[in-house]
């Protein structure tokens, strides 16, 4: 009887602590719900504030970018609202496009405008088009000026000729063809929801000239439909056949890197999707009317470089005009200039499969601008070597005392790196102290540290507060000069993950810099008309800022970001300290963006760009 009333009274225990169990878990995640929505109402507060203030900003186009990064935003709570804003980004960038046209009538400088490389339609659209790529394509044409429009038409037509080149500069053409590109970049997005009518727009846009940007297209449509991209590619192909290329010169280019892709023997291999591929037939078609194009008469410089660079590939595929081809090189190698001929020289050396000992051998012949980039390309390739032996036997025959000390930095950052996976910690935090430059040390530290703290497990958290100590010992919390403030700023990206309080206290005081410095480069931009950081007394923005800016608050936008993570009501609060509504507006702007980003699809995107790499 006692055995069983104890029995009861156990069994009674238990399910009372089962009970309060689930009871307190239940209550955990109600809580965590509630905590959830009030940063998202905080979050959504700040972006709607931004919109709100964003009617007083005086440039449409920061106005446009507003509304741009405000509806990308808003898309999964509220798409309605999104579609307004994204049209009411659109009337704006009407607006600019007009004041720009006006600007440059009036302007006495026979070169304004001529080098713009881009705008901030070309940031703006995008972000329409991961939504609704239809929209975009819309917003595209709609938002399209008279003058590009019209040279547009003009490029379409069979009899057109396009200048340029490698030694000329169009800028409307230039504008054409990036206009071509962003229509078949839309194209690829709608492929993924309706092959049917991306095949129609990519048709439309092909009318208009031969772009490489079909080709990730072309993958996409073979992921659904491989009978449908060989289809298509088969359009391309004709397309290219029909166009007379010798007064076509980017759509012979375009022609050659499709060949280029076809004939890729290093092609990545993924055992999850067939990779769409050219048929023969296909190849063939396009090869005989790119040797067609280069064996007509055209003496032209760029004509000649394209022909020697093409004919290692167009010998293997055509090989029963090699022969001629080779004739056909003679003869134009007659009519290059000396210097031409040295440049063709020296870009073999840029070539993905050039070894760093084939660099180094040439670099005393190079002049200072070419010795750069080829130190570039020389540091680039020695930090992917493994064998230490080999890569200390090339950074000590580097000339220049200053690239070989950086050359050594790029070589242990990566082996650094590599030692770090592996799991040897001290072996990696030995090296790093062996690096000459501090930046880098904290670079690497920090990496290694967020590697750590995103293991998750106790053992390796408090291995993460340790980098970070030694972080701390490293930088100078009242920095003194641009460098040193960079590495206070490295630090607080590793602390913002690790420990926010201490990324909040090192941060903080800048905040304040912050806005003086905004406010007085504003005052600076008033004796400067040729200003690409303020127009008209207001900031220009960007859409994801821009870290080359001269402009201190875009450069750091990354830490607001990470903090807003950490604590959105204190970065919010700190955003108000600026006092400028112009970089107020696009702090709060960035904040909201940085916490509504989602990690996965940014991991997505990464790879993404990594497979368009691919295809060009």
């Amino acid at each position: 009887m006692k055995v069983s009333r104890v029995l009861f009274f156990l069994i009674l225990v238990s399910f009372s602590c089962a009970v309060f169990a689930q009871t307190s878990a239940t209550e955990s995640q109600s809580e965590n719900e509630k905590k959830q929505k009030e940063l998202e109402k905080l979050v959504f507060d700040l972006l709607d504030q931004s919109v709100s203030d964003a009617s007083n900003l005086k440039l449409p186009q920061n106005r446009a970018l507003v509304y741009g990064i405000a509806g990308d935003l808003f898309w999964k709570t509220d798409e309605k609202r999104a579609r307004k804003l994204f049209q009411d980004a659109a009337n704006d960038l009407i607006v600019s496009n007009q004041l720009a046209e006006k600007e440059k009538k009036d302007s006495d400088n026979p070169y304004f405008g001529l080098y713009e490389w881009g705008s901030i339609r070309d940031e703006i659209l995008p972000l329409i088009a991961k939504h609704d790529a239809d929209l975009a394509i819309e917003l595209l044409v709609q938002t399209r000026t008279a003058t590009l429009a019209a040279s547009m038409a003009k490029a379409s037509l069979p009899a057109s000729k396009q200048g340029g080149g490698m030694f000329s500069f169009d800028s409307q053409q230039y504008k054409v063809r990036n206009e071509i590109a962003l229509e078949q970049q839309f194209a690829v997005l709608a492929a993924e929801q309706n092959p049917d009518k991306a095949i129609k727009l990519i048709k439309d846009s092909l009318s208009k000239g031969i772009s490489w940007n079909v080709l990730p297209l072309l993958q996409k449509l073979n992921r659904k439909n491989e009978k449908k991209a060989t289809e298509l590619a088969s359009d391309i192909a004709k397309q290219i056949s029909d166009t007379d290329l010798t007064k076509k010169s980017d759509d012979l280019a375009a022609a050659v890197r499709f060949l280029n892709f076809a004939t890729n023997s290093k092609v990545k291999k993924d055992g999850k999707e067939k990779r769409f591929k050219f048929t023969d037939s296909q190849i063939n078609q396009i090869a005989n009317k790119v040797v067609d194009t280069y064996l007509k008469p055209n003496n032209s410089i760029d004509n000649s470089i394209g022909l020697i660079q093409a004919l290692p590939m167009l010998e293997k595929l055509v090989p029963e005009k090699s022969a001629l081809l080779k004739q056909r090189q003679s003869e134009l190698m007659k009519n290059l200039p000396p210097e031409v001929k040295k440049m063709q020289e020296r870009q073999k050396l840029w070539n993905p499969n050039t070894t760093p000992e084939e660099i180094l051998e040439k670099i005393s012949d190079f002049n200072e601008s070419e010795k750069a980039t080829a130190y570039s390309s020389l540091l680039n390739k020695i930090g992917k070597i493994e064998d230490e032996v080999r890569a200390k036997q090339l950074i000590e025959k580097i000339p220049d005392d200053k690239f070989r000390e950086r050359a050594a930095d790029a070589f242990e950052s990566a082996r650094i790196t590599r030692t770090a996976k592996e799991g040897k910690l001290d072996e990696a935090k030995g090296l790093i102290g062996k690096i000459t430059k501090k930046s880098v040390q904290i670079q690497k530290l920090v990496a290694i540290a967020i590697d750590f703290h995103k293991k998750g497990a106790e053992k390796d958290i408090e291995t993460a507060r340790n980098l970070m100590k030694d972080v701390k010992s490293l930088i100078n919390e009242n920095p003194e000069d641009e460098d040193e403030l960079n590495d206070v700023m490295e630090a607080v990206n590793g602390y913002s993950i690790i420990n926010p309080t201490e990324a909040f206290r090192l941060f903080e005081p800048f905040v304040d810099q912050l806005n003086d410095f905004v406010q007085a480069s504003a005052v600076l931009s008033k004796y400067n008309k040729e200003s690409e950081t303020f127009k008209k007394g207001e900031l220009i923005l960007k859409v994801d800022g821009y870290s080359w800016n001269t402009v201190l608050l875009f450069r750091y936008i990354k830490q607001f970001q990470l903090l807003g993570k950490a604590d959105l009501g204190r970065i919010s609060s700190l955003s108000d300290r600026f006092t400028r509504s112009d970089a107020r507006i696009a702090v709060k702007l960035f904040i909201a963006q940085g916490f509504l980003r989602d990690p996965k699809k940014d991991e997505e995107d990464k790879l993404d760009e990594e497979e368009n790499e691919f295809f060009y």
